[in-house]
Formats: structure tokens, sequence, C-alpha cells
């Protein structure tokens, strides 16, 4: 529940909905020191993200903690940074564009509404009980045997090994009414998801070796655009 709450939280945040936890709520400061507050939150909460999915991480973590409880208690930090970003963002409202027709606005919307839906269709094949942690807690309550994640490349993933970092690329730039701030954040966000990516990669390199160098060679990062052999 606080994970869907924390999901809900930042998708109307983004939309700059008439609420007073959107993007462009509050008293606007001074753009340049706002925009320095905002880039070291938003790059503060895709740290977090980055290290705690590391492998080294995990290992010093679960001595700390139960294994089974490690996705739980990242959803639990992600959900306070999730807090934090929206609470202590600074509001730049001025305009960059807006779209004043009804249909293109529209347009706009249910495109916004698709990306995250294709985002969370993304977790299908992980399997949403095991994404929230909620498997790995039920196995540990009812002493069954840890069954992992595994690796696959089925759905979106057949397509783009990415798709939830596209969505994140994606969504913030999808609105009728492009501010300042959400420039900023739109910014921000891809260019720290262009690089996190370089260590995640890696990362999965090490852990699967040619499966996933096999993987990467037929399927693109983000773009489904198949290279010729």
């Amino acid at each position: 529940m606080i994970g869907l709450a924390s999901i809900a939280l930042i998708i109307t945040f983004l939309a700059d909905l008439p609420l007073p936890w959107a993007i462009d709520a509050g008293t606007p400061g001074a753009f340049w020191p706002s925009a320095a507050v905002n880039l070291a939150l938003l790059w503060g909460f895709g740290l977090h993200h980055s290290i705690t999915a590391r492998c080294w991480f995990k290992r010093r973590w679960t001595r700390l903690i139960p294994p089974e409880l490690e996705r739980a208690t990242y959803l639990y930090m992600t959900a306070g940074l999730t807090v934090l970003l929206v609470w202590l963002w600074q509001p730049s409202p001025g305009t960059v564009w807006h779209v004043t027709d009804p249909l293109g606005a529209g347009l706009l919307w249910t495109a916004y509404l698709g990306v995250w839906g294709l985002m969370f269709s993304a977790t299908f094949p992980i399997g949403h009980f095991r994404f929230f942690g909620l498997a790995q807690a039920w196995e540990r309550v009812t002493e069954e045997p840890a069954s992992g994640a595994g690796f696959t490349g089925r759905w979106l993933y057949a397509v783009l090994r990415h798709p939830i970092s596209l969505g994140w690329m994606l969504v913030p730039w999808i609105t009728p009414h492009m501010t300042m701030g959400q420039l900023v954040f739109a910014l921000g966000t891809a260019v720290y998801v262009l690089i996190a990516t370089i260590f995640e990669e890696a990362d999965l390199v090490a852990e699967l070796g040619e499966t996933y160098r096999d993987y990467r060679r037929r399927v693109p990062a983000f773009l489904p655009i198949r290279r010729p052999r």
C-alpha cells in the first residue's frame, strides 16, 4: 500500500494538478537556486535507487536484515524519499509551452497516463508480489524455499531492455503545460537515467554473463530499433 501510494504521489505531482503537492504549487523563488535544490533532490532520489540496487550493497544490507525483507525495506526508503522530493521541491512556474486546445490537451493527458500504464505493465514479467516484496516475505512466513525473480526477456523486455527507465524519461515531457520546474525535472531525469544505466548494465553482465550479453546484442536499450547484425 505504501509503494502504491508513493507511485500515486509522483504521478499527481508531475501532472501538476491543482493540489497542494503539485510540482508548481507554492511560492516560487529565484530560478537558478531553485533548480540547484531540485536537481540535488532528484539526483539524491536516483542515487538511492542505484546504490541499493547494486549487488555489493545488497550483500552488506542483508547482514543487518533478513534477505526476505530487502525488497520491502527498499520500497519503504523509496516512499520516504518520494515524500521528501515532493515536499522540498522548489516551484518554478515559468511557462515553456502551454497547449490550450481541448483536443490537444486531452491527447497529451491520454499519452501521459498511457506511458504510466506501460511502465506498470513492465512489472508483470517480474511479478507484482515479488516487485513489492510481498512474495519474499510470504516465503519466509510459510518457510517455503526462496525463489528468485530470474531473468526475463518477455513482453516489453523483448522490445526494449529498459522500458521503465524509458518511461521515466518520457513522462515529464508529456504535459499540456510545461513549466520551467517540469523542464528541470525532465532534463535531470534524462541525464541521470542515461548515466545510471551504464552501471546497471555492468552489474547485469557481471551477474548473468553471456546470457545478458546476448540479450544486449539482440534488444536495444531505449529505442525499439533493431540494429543490423
